[in-house]
């Protein structure tokens, strides 16, 4: 008899061995770690964080996993909630993107990953396993919830990205298949994530919890309290209820056994990856004409409707708001004549009257057949002059990625600031061979402030 959608990708988490991840997989999962421990410490000057941090001392727990940045050690569920916020809260973390979904998968996965693997003493190489085993479980559920998904206001990291938390800390527990589908099936009771909170604090929150909830799914599930085994499938379950149009044969993943981490890609800007290609295509035009600003009287952006309806925010009245304003990175670049940065989306520069003017004069045009990661830009001068740029695939993407020494290089300038230039090297080297380690517990505790 055949397996229900839910229990089969339960026993392929489980089943699944960590000799046969194939090397390009093992070296992306390496990639991702890197990346993702780089936005982790990136976040750590965020207010966001210290107020976590405050609540999480009143609430109390165990010392059982460490704050990435801080050294400070917590319950292991805590751990994650804290590491998965402090790498989503400058959306400077990866991102899986296509014309059927967007999720960022590495905050909440490695998060509970690692925190899961610090308090029960696993390898690298296992910590890494269970990442790419929880990468993949996220992004099928993300693909068979389909665009309706996504279009309809849901943030898939908050809603998918839990179950590839759960899967992860469910092998890192060694559950059997039927205990990890009552992990998904107590994940799934609690699954959430409204696109409202876009520009707040609550964004990153959502894959906060994500990893968090994860934790815990498989916690509960491993001490014998109970969830539906057949959670995505059944009537009145996720797929029937968070999606219009669903797809549950992306369930079993791809039939050829291509790994969806693959089609990850790292952010080199730390905003919206909807933006990404328009802010390149800017780039272009800002290096090769160096228009004057003043000067501009159009700014015309053809880009994928989701630019316009998830990042069109023409007036951000914030640092967090402007990151998800394709209006703000282009005013920022042609300003600038530079790539955006962190210090671009702080609340001042975001009520800048030279900034606030320029914005008035971007027009985002949607174009049904452009890709997410494709974007073109027609500059108009006063006196008529345009200049044009066509950005097909941004820097980034998985059809243009960072180049690991790129990867490295985005690390430091993230971990530097907190751990101090020679820490930051060490940090670094363990975490490209973390696959190496017997034991994954005192690299991770080494990640902090000397």
């Amino acid at each position: 008899m055949t397996a229900s959608p839910t229990l089969a990708l339960a026993e392929w988490v489980t089943a699944h061995r960590a000799a046969d991840l194939p090397p390009g997989v093992l070296h992306q999962a390496r990639r991702c770690l890197v990346d993702v421990v780089g936005v982790a410490l990136g976040g750590q000057s965020h207010p966001s964080l210290d107020i976590l941090l405050d609540h999480v001392a009143t609430v109390g727990g165990k010392r059982q996993a460490t704050v990435l940045g801080r050294g400070v050690r917590v319950s292991s569920p805590q751990a994650a909630l804290l590491n998965a916020h402090a790498a989503h809260i400058e959306d400077f973390d990866d991102t899986l993107m296509s014309g059927e979904t967007s999720l960022h998968g590495t905050a909440p996965v490695y998060s509970a990953a690692l925190a899961m693997a610090e308090w029960t003493g696993r390898s690298g190489l296992e910590v890494l396993h269970a990442f790419v085993l929880g990468f993949e479980a996220a992004a099928r559920l993300a693909l068979a919830l389909g665009p309706a998904h996504y279009a309809d206001g849901w943030h898939v990291t908050g809603t998918s990205g839990r179950f590839g938390a759960a899967a992860a800390a469910a092998k890192l527990l060694g559950l059997d298949a039927g205990q990890t589908a009552t992990a998904f099936g107590i994940v799934a009771t609690q699954a959430a994530g409204l696109k409202a909170a876009y520009g707040t604090m609550g964004k990153a929150h959502h894959a906060a919890r994500a990893a968090h909830d994860g934790v815990v799914a498989a916690m509960l599930a491993q001490r014998g309290f109970t969830g539906p085994q057949d959670v995505l499938e059944a009537k009145f379950g996720l797929l029937e209820l968070y999606s219009r149009h669903p797809h549950p044969e992306r369930l079993a993943g791809a039939p050829d056994g291509h790994y969806l981490v693959m089609e990850d890609g790292f952010k080199p800007y730390p905003c919206g990856s909807l933006i990404h290609a328009t802010i390149d295509a800017a780039l272009v035009i800002a290096e090769a004409h160096g228009p004057d600003p003043a000067r501009i009287r159009e700014v015309v952006a053809h880009v994928n409707p989701h630019v316009v309806t998830t990042t069109g925010r023409q007036r951000p009245q914030s640092g967090l708001e402007a990151k998800f304003s394709a209006h703000h990175c282009v005013a920022v670049v042609l300003l600038n004549r530079r790539g955006v940065r962190g210090e671009d989306f702080t609340d001042a520069v975001a009520l800048d009257p030279q900034v606030a003017a320029l914005r008035e004069r971007v027009r985002l045009e949607p174009r049904p057949e452009y890709g997410k990661e494709h974007a073109a830009l027609v500059i108009t001068m006063d006196d008529g002059t345009t200049y044009t740029a066509d950005v097909p695939a941004a820097r980034g993407t998985a059809q243009r990625p960072l180049e690991d020494s790129a990867v490295s290089a985005k690390f430091m300038g993230q971990a530097v600031p907190v751990l101090g230039e020679r820490r930051a090297r060490r940090v670094l080297a363990s975490l490209w061979g973390f696959d190496g380690l017997a034991d994954a517990r005192p690299a991770v505790r080494r990640i902090r402030k000397g």
